[in-house]
């Protein structure tokens, strides 16, 4: 997911005219000056640096390298016979006052992911 989220391919690393790959590799990302041939999803090809790739690809993880999701919408819900009745959604404290019960047992929902 390179400029504005579109999905992209890595297809090769970058050469000048006589075959040599262009850039240097670097233990630092942002000193990498490799250059890769990368397909967008429209089919067009363009060129990024590592680093441009490897930043992308971070920013996809979290710091425990688990990939973060996120939703687009609710798209629709049910209920099923676990779930707390309106009746008993509250608990109520020693002073009478209602607090709701903080709870999504017994909900299903249908989320839209974000690609």
């Amino acid at each position: 997911m390179l400029d504005d989220g579109l999905k992209a391919t890595v297809k090769q690393r970058m050469t000048n005219f006589d075959g040599t790959p262009i850039g240097q590799a670097h233990v630092n990302p942002l000193l990498d000056t490799r250059q890769y041939e990368v397909e967008l999803e429209d089919g067009t090809t363009d060129a990024y640096f590592a680093n441009i790739i490897a930043e992308n690809l971070y920013s996809q993880c979290d710091s425990e390298g688990r990939e973060l999701l996120s939703f687009k919408e609710i798209c629709d819900h049910r209920k099923n016979m676990r779930a707390i009745s309106i009746e008993n959604g509250y608990d109520i404290s020693k002073n009478g006052n209602r607090t709701p019960k903080r709870t999504t047992v017994g909900w299903e929902l249908l989320v839209e992911w974000r690609d």
